[in-house]
């Protein structure tokens, strides 16, 4: 499993209207994880995202300390099976799905997650809808607010 910038976001932040749904997602991922039963992959350019989220100061009114988000990324590195992925989808599979799905704009950073996601075999977890164009059924899954 993936999870998304919107859903590590929301995990984290207890202020965030998404917490509860996402924080239950992301512990239960790490249960599974820690038990064999599932893979929980952090990308590398959703950790980025979650750090430039967390610490902008034109997204939230109180910003979260540097070391506090790095702390939280290296809470979750240190649970068992849990890993971290610097690389992701081969321009191959990114520049067809762009090119399948006629993506432009802001969508072009979704689709290179998607691509990934679906490269791996991993599956997206995701508040976003706009993935389900994106990534086939079996390979996502949408929280609800």
């Amino acid at each position: 499993m993936t999870p998304d910038v919107n859903v590590l976001v929301s995990a984290y932040r207890p202020d965030h209207p998404h917490h509860l749904s996402a924080r239950h997602w992301l512990d239960e991922a790490v249960l599974q994880t820690a038990n064999g039963r599932a893979s929980l992959v952090l990308l590398g350019m959703v950790v980025t995202g979650f750090i430039r989220i967390t610490t902008h100061p034109k997204i939230f009114h109180e910003i979260d300390a540097l070391q506090d988000v790095s702390d939280f990324i290296d809470s979750l590195l240190s649970c068992p099976g849990v890993q971290f992925q610097a690389s992701g989808a081969s321009w191959s599979h990114l520049r067809e799905l762009c090119l399948t799905k006629q993506v432009r704009g802001n969508l072009v950073s979704d689709t290179w997650l998607a691509a990934t996601v679906m490269q791996s075999g991993e599956t997206l977890c995701t508040f976003d809808r706009d993935f389900k164009r994106l990534v086939p059924n079996d390979q996502l899954i949408l929280l609800k607010p």
